[in-house]
């Protein structure tokens, strides 16, 4: 195929992957504030966008710090968020408004998985035909991580969240660091607080990020030195020195930049504005300084952590347990002390002998979902029986005559429609004396009960494959609370629509006609 001359060739740089990489960071924002409209508070005026951004930025407020964010703080203060959007609702509303956000940061509905999408990357050859090759992306926002010194769970920005409050673009943080305060430096020069603080607030971001990758590579010693070994030898020490020289610039220009502005804040006849826009933007330059001097700090003792590690990990013979005597050795000795006594090392030869303990990454509403999952009863493989002893499979469980007409009759009906229409439009059609009407009918409120609740299906994979034939590969049921009227029939009258986003058009016409 070769290349329309309506076509920029900006689509064909190795840039232009990076501005949909940066761009496609928006999206799982984007889907949460569409997605929005089907929770019970969608129809209230609630911006799940802003609030969003606003727990990405409070995540980041305090992130590298001591008292890093946990979930509930930050579900608490998107709540009071909430709260001020809509005061005249119930608080319970404002903080399921504020977990739906969090939790579509973390990706919950995915099991905390990494966003996952496709982009297309579009090259142009020599002759002037045009490839296309399909890139697999993946990114995080906001992960959850155990502060083992607080033990609670704290949450955590990540690179692309910073990224895209920043402004979506990817960039060397010490390079856009020293050009946002030479910016800053000119902007106070020339009194331009209002954009100073802009710039002030850019690179507290910045410092968050530069400090992140010194942790994540610590931790990451930390943890398997085996894993980081090749980085340590090849890029870290020059890193280091690249960091130290860094590190050294910021806080020279951060303490020059904080004089300038600490002039400005002693000026006594100066505007009232400017004099708070100076406050604020010494109170961010504090911050950076902060950081930065933390930083300084963990980059001198980097090295003395690596060769702690490598002596312990490497050199350190493992930990294991002889056969112990258990009656006269263990269990006697332990029931003759004192409760207290007994109580820790109990818990060390727990630990030891039945491995560590739970990380406190595992939420608690996650452990009581799994408690209260039906059970699943245990699968043994029958030995396969020989050649001669296989007769004819097994009929399918639906003939293909009934699937046929299920089908017809769901394509003859205009959705979305509720299931009481389809239903009735079944027992309206004209069918096949030999086919059973009542086992079509029952097929299409299957069809819709396996998409309204697939986990209520014994054959999973079956019930799923079915209803999509059925309804649709991208069919969405959902129910709003109006009882079916059809004899025969009870429960809700689901209604059935081609995809999510048809549903949502339903849904607000509905709601239009009920005002």
């Amino acid at each position: 195929m070769s290349a329309p001359r309506t076509v920029g060739r900006a689509v064909f740089d190795e840039a232009f992957g990076g501005r949909v990489r940066a761009l496609l960071r928006a999206r799982p924002v984007a889907d949460a504030a569409d997605n929005a409209s089907r929770q019970s508070w969608g129809t209230h005026d609630y911006d799940v966008v802003t609030l969003a951004l606003a727990a990405i930025d409070t995540v980041i407020s305090r992130q590298g710090f001591e008292e890093e964010v946990t979930y509930d703080e930050a579900v608490s203060g998107l709540a009071r968020l909430a709260a001020s959007a809509c005061p005249e609702q119930p608080s319970e509303e404002h903080e399921a408004v504020a977990r739906y956000v969090i939790d579509a940061l973390l990706n919950r509905r995915e099991r905390e998985a990494p966003f996952a999408y496709q982009v297309s990357d579009f090259s142009l050859e020599p002759d002037g035909s045009v490839q296309h090759r399909a890139i697999a992306v993946e990114f995080r926002l906001l992960s959850e991580h155990e502060d083992q010194q607080r033990g609670v769970n704290v949450l955590r920005a990540s690179a692309d969240a910073i990224n895209a409050l920043v402004g979506g673009l990817e960039f060397d943080v010490e390079d856009e660091q020293a050009a946002v305060e030479l910016m800053l430096d000119r902007q106070l020069k020339r009194g331009a607080f209002g954009q100073a603080e802009k710039a002030a607030e850019r690179s507290r971001l910045l410092s968050v990020r530069y400090s992140d990758e010194l942790r994540t590579l610590l931790t990451d010693t930390v943890r398997d030195i085996r894993t980081v070994l090749d980085r340590w030898a090849r890029d870290v020490p020059a890193q280091f020195e690249r960091n130290r020289v860094h590190l050294e610039e910021r806080l020279g220009a951060e303490g020059r930049l904080l004089d300038h502005v600490r002039s400005a804040l002693d000026t006594a006849e100066a505007d009232p504005a400017i004099t708070a826009a100076a406050a604020r933007i010494a109170g961010l330059l504090e911050e950076c300084r902060r950081r930065h001097t933390e930083l300084h700090g963990r980059l001198v003792g980097a090295r003395t952590i690596f060769l702690d590690e490598q002596l312990r990990q490497s050199f350190r013979p493992i930990g294991g347990l002889r056969n112990p005597d258990i009656a006269d050795g263990v269990f006697l000795p332990l029931l003759t002390m004192a409760a207290e006594d007994a109580a820790e090392p109990a818990e060390a030869f727990a630990v030891f002998a039945a491995g560590p303990q739970v990380p406190r990454i595992v939420r608690f509403a996650d452990l009581v979902d799994d408690l209260l999952a039906p059970r699943r009863e245990p699968r043994i493989d029958e030995p396969p029986l020989d050649d001669e002893e296989l007769g004819d499979p097994d009929p399918p469980a639906v003939s293909p005559e009934i699937l046929a007409a299920a089908t017809a009759v769901v394509d003859s009906v205009p959705l979305p429609a509720r299931l009481s229409v389809l239903l009735l439009a079944v027992r309206a059609t004209d069918l096949p004396g030999e086919l059973d009407r009542g086992a079509v009918e029952r097929l299409v409120a299957l069809a819709a009960l396996w998409t309204y609740a697939p986990e209520s299906a014994e054959d999973f994979s079956t019930a799923v494959d079915t209803a999509a034939r059925i309804l649709g590969p991208a069919a969405v049921v959902d129910a709003d609370g109006t009882l079916i009227d059809v004899p025969g029939w009870s429960g809700d009258d689901l209604i059935v629509a081609e995809d999510e986003e048809t549903l949502a058009r339903w849904a607000a016409t509905s709601v239009q006609e009920v005002s």
